[in-house]
Formats: structure tokens, C-alpha cells, sequence
């Protein structure tokens, strides 16, 4: 199982990731991804270590998950490498059937850093190291970091993955920014197609990047991209040339060959409110009505663009407080554009009332 992401990279030319999203890359959100996107991998949001070796409730809260989100890795943070390596032994456990351990090193809210967790590891090194050798000791499964360039410009990211590779990483993935910039500025992967040349673990690169068409331009040397806030209401930017004709994919995926235009998936309208459909009812499924009628109101309005009417429908989607009222608004939308819905919104094909 360690050599699980080289595997995968004999398996696909280059790996595609759904990054780990605080507040967005739940159960729910993963099957809405994977529904339209099958080939990716995703990470789920970062859990304190801490949390899950004290709280067996949180374990089994957020550890099991759908067939369709496998292979599955879990993002855990911390800072005590014995914590790591215990929180390990609770995910590797058959009954959640988790394929790996990414650790977050690259989170840069000051929350975070000051309690010596996320991007605060790209400083202290020795303690990063540790971890992963720890939790390399602790698991048969593969360990792989997200981190960023460096902590504030004046650390040496080659050194650190090296070191992270020499304590067991299997791969990691890099965040085209400082910590200190957070998401300020632009992302810049020069220093990560330098540093693939000094590591022989996959390399993925993160940051800006806008879909799968744009990851391709950028990703050259390096093994993999990954998308996070590309995909908030838009699980088909993980869809490129290879997808789009690659027959076997398009079996397993609900997308349409002549919505590809010019490297980019223009989902028709009917594509999107099926979708905004799906994440709704399994946002409830997996949350229950209360809490997951609440959540969904920030993901279906990020779905809704580009067509007459779409503020009012977004202003009563951020108030909508219950499952039958979300699917209402959906099926009235159906309804009052039911000659519209093969039409491409993002294309601007929907005429004006």
C-alpha cells in the first residue's frame, strides 16, 4: 500500500485531486464531485489528530463515507507525532476503508499557525519529519503532505521535501504560495518544477488553477494538479480532452460530448439543477434535514449563473431552510425554463424574458 500513488501514476499519466476545503469538502460535496468527475481523488477536510484519538464520535462521523468518494484520503493536522501516529491506527481501520493520510503543513490561518499546526511545520522542520516518520511507523497506509513554497520566502522547500520524503512521505502536493501570502497575489509553481527535479515522489501542484484544460498548461514536469476553489458549484472543471473521449469514462459520467467547446465543459442548465439536485439530497442524507438544509444554501447558489430571473432564485436559495423547500425552487426553475434546458447558461444561450 505504500506504493500506492506511484500505482496510480502507472494507472493515469497525470494524477487529478479535489483539494481539502475547510467548510466545503464534506461527504456530500465529494459525491457531487466524483457523480460528474469519477477519475479524481479526493481529500477530505482537515480533522485534528488530537480530536480523533480522543473523540470516537468524530471518528465516526467523518471517517465513513460512500462508495462513490473511494478511494478516499483523510486530512489530519496537528503537532505531537505520537497524536499522529495514534490517529493513524483509528484511520486505517477496515471498517472505514480510507486509501491514505495526507498531512496538512501548508494551512496558513493564524488560528492554525499559532497553535503550531499547518504552514507553522514548514519552520519547525525537525517536528514535521517526526511526524511523518511517525505516522510512516504507525500505518501500512501511504503518506502523503500539502504544504506551500515556504513559510515567509526564507525556508528552502527542496530540503523540506526531501526531508519529508526521507521520513516516508510517498507524495506531496504544493500550494503555489507562501504561507505568510495565505491567497493573496498569484500562485507560483517555478519553485515546484524545480524541486520535482530533486525528489523522485510524485509532485502535484495547487493554486489558481482555474480547470483541468488550464492544469495541463501548467502542471509540465510535475505529476499532478489539484482544484479547490475551481470547483464551488462546478464539479465538470475536472474535465479535459482525455476525459471528454475516453469512451469507458463517458459510461460513468452524466456529461455530454458536445458541451465540450474549446477545452472547457459548458454544463447545459438541465446539468446543473440535476446536479444542484444531487448535492442537496445528499447533503440531508448525510447531515440530516436541519443541519444539512442549512449547509447547502452556500453551495447551490455558487451553481446558479447566467440566465434571466438567477438573483431572485439565489436570494431565496440563501434562505431556503429545509429539503422540500430547496427541491422546490429547483423544479420551479425546471419548470418556468423547461424550454431552455439543454441551453448552455455559461455560453449566455438562454434568451432574455
Amino acid at each position: 500500500m505504500k506504493d500506492f500513488w506511484k500505482k496510480q501514476l502507472e494507472k493515469n499519466e497525470k494524477l487529478v485531486f479535489l483539494a481539502p476545503m475547510d467548510g466545503y469538502g464534506d461527504s456530500a460535496y465529494r459525491q457531487a464531485m466524483k457523480r460528474i468527475s469519477p477519475h479524481i481523488f479526493c481529500i477530505s477536510e482537515f480533522y485534528s489528530a488530537d480530536g480523533l484519538v480522543h473523540s470516537k464520535f468524530l471518528a465516526d462521523s467523518v471517517l465513513p463515507h460512500n462508495k462513490i468518494e473511494d478511494p478516499l484520503i483523510i486530512q489530519i493536522f496537528g503537532k505531537d507525532p505520537e497524536m499522529f501516529a495514534k490517529a493513524a491506527k483509528i484511520i486505517e481501520s477496515e471498517k472505514y476503508n480510507i486509501a491514505g493520510i495526507d498531512v496538512n503543513m501548508g494551512c496558513p490561518a493564524k488560528k492554525v499557525v499559532r497553535s503550531g499546526h499547518g504552514s507553522s511545520l514548514l519552520i519547525n522542520e525537525q517536528t514535521a519529519f517526526e511526524i511523518i516518520k511517525k505516522l510512516n511507523e504507525a500505518t501500512k497506509l501511504p503518506i502523503s503532505v500539502k504544504t506551500r513554497l515556504s513559510f515567509d520566502g526564507n525556508q528552502n522547500l527542496i530540503n523540506f521535501v526531501k526531508g519529508l520524503e526521507s521520513a516516508g512521505a510517498s507524495l506531496v502536493t504544493i500550494h503555489g504560495r507562501t504561507a505568510k501570502q495565505a491567497y493573496t497575489g498569484k500562485a507560483d509553481f517555478t519553485d515546484i518544477y524545480e524541486l520535482k527535479k530533486n525528489v523522485s515522489i510524485p509532485v502535484i501542484c495547487n493554486g489558481d488553477i482555474l480547470n483541468y484544460s488550464d492544469g495541463m498548461q501548467k502542471v509540465k514536469n510535475l505529476d499532478g494538479i489539484m482544484l479547490g476553489r475551481a470547483s464551488f458549484g462546478n464539479p465538470w472543471c475536472f474535465i479535459g480532452e482525455k476525459q471528454i473521449n475516453d469512451e469507458e469514462f463517458l459510461k460513468k459520467s452524466p456529461i455530454k460530448k458536445q458541451n465540450f467547446i474549446n477545452g472547457v465543459y459548458h454544463p447545459s442548465l438541465g446539468e446543473i439543477l440535476d446536479a444542484m439536485q444531487f448535492h442537496a439530497e445528499k447533503l440531508v442524507e448525510t447531515k440530516g434535514e436541519k443541519k444539512g438544509s442549512l449547509e447547502i444554501r452556500k453551495h447551490l447558489v455558487q451553481y446558479l449563473k447566467n440566465f434571466p430571473g438567477v438573483k431572485d432564485y439565489r436570494k431565496r436559495l440563501v434562505t431556503t431552510e429545509s429539503l422540500e423547500n430547496s427541491l422546490n425552487i429547483i423544479n420551479e426553475i425546471r419548470k418556468n425554463f423547461e424550454d431552455f434546458l439543454e441551453k448552455r447558461p455559461s455560453l449566455g444561450e438562454i434568451e432574455k424574458e
